[in-house]
């Protein structure tokens, strides 16, 4: 199954700000994201993922109730993706900002 596309930058912009579980990182980006259905899977798949790729790592915790929990944290290699996505979203930001603003031009025409 296909990761969506803006998981992995919301994991990696939220775990630079604090260690998070899976769960918890779910949630904040259920709120964060309107109009964007994200499933519990997507976000453990994404953190599998990250951690293959050595961007993030995870300590397990014991759990109030029931099993241990992982509390996942930025690698190094991670802030390097951050700093990369960060410039992907800010060119790609300009450019819907150009297309908008054109658009709204000739819109205005029709």
């Amino acid at each position: 199954m296909k990761l969506d596309r803006r998981i992995e930058p919301f994991i990696l912009l939220y775990l630079l700000q604090q260690p998070f579980h899976g769960f918890d990182l779910y949630k904040k980006m259920q709120r964060a994201m309107k109009g964007v259905k994200i499933d519990t899977a997507g976000v453990y798949r994404a953190l599998d993922k990250l951690v293959e790729n050595n961007q993030i790592s995870f300590s397990e915790v014991e759990g109030d109730k029931g099993p241990n929990k992982k509390v996942y944290n930025i690698l190094p290699l991670g802030i390097e993706r951050l700093n990369e996505l960060y410039e992907v979203y800010r060119n790609d930001l300009y450019n819907l900002m150009i297309f908008t603003e054109t658009y709204k031009g000739l819109a205005s025409k029709m």
